[in-house]
């Protein structure tokens, strides 16, 4: 009986191990080689980034869109609890539309925009989020400070 159980028991863990062997990914690309498809997909993420602010008709409007992107990956991640994005945007749209119905009807489609946009794009938390939240980061700064310069044009 003893016998019986023990067998069982061994062909259970065997079949169930080349299921588990398949989780993984086989490796056999060299740290440069992973270096380099990084860089890569960083570089496509900022170049779709690049060309997509080209239709924006400002920079407090790109800013939107750009938090619209950031706040749905990061829920993505951490659960729809994770309002971080969200309540920043409110606060700059707050500012931003200076009480003008209009603006911030304009500001609210462009975050609602960028939100919709990377949910076409990602449906689960994965190394091409982090890529594309790396390129979004990198975009809203540029755009932040874009924004503070005192000579820019309004």
């Amino acid at each position: 009986m003893l016998r019986a159980l023990l067998i069982s028991i061994f062909f259970s863990m065997c079949l169930g191990a080349p299921a588990l062997a398949q989780d993984a990914e086989p490796s056999n690309r060299t740290e440069a080689q992973l270096k380099e498809e990084a860089q890569r997909a960083r570089e496509e993420a900022e170049r779709r980034i690049e060309a997509e602010m080209v239709t924006m008709t400002s920079l407090i409007e790109a800013l939107s869109k750009n938090l619209g992107q950031l706040h749905y990956l990061r829920t993505l991640c951490f659960g729809q609890g994770d309002q971080k994005w969200r309540d920043y945007a409110s606060q700059v749209m707050s500012i931003e539309s200076r009480g003008s119905a209009a603006t911030e009807r304009q500001l609210i489609r462009a975050f609602n925009a960028g939100y919709y946009q990377e949910q076409q794009r990602h449906t689960e938390c994965n190394r091409n989020v982090s890529v594309d939240v790396a390129a979004l980061s990198e975009n809203g700064r540029h755009i932040a400070a874009m924004l503070g310069d005192p000579y820019r044009d309004y």
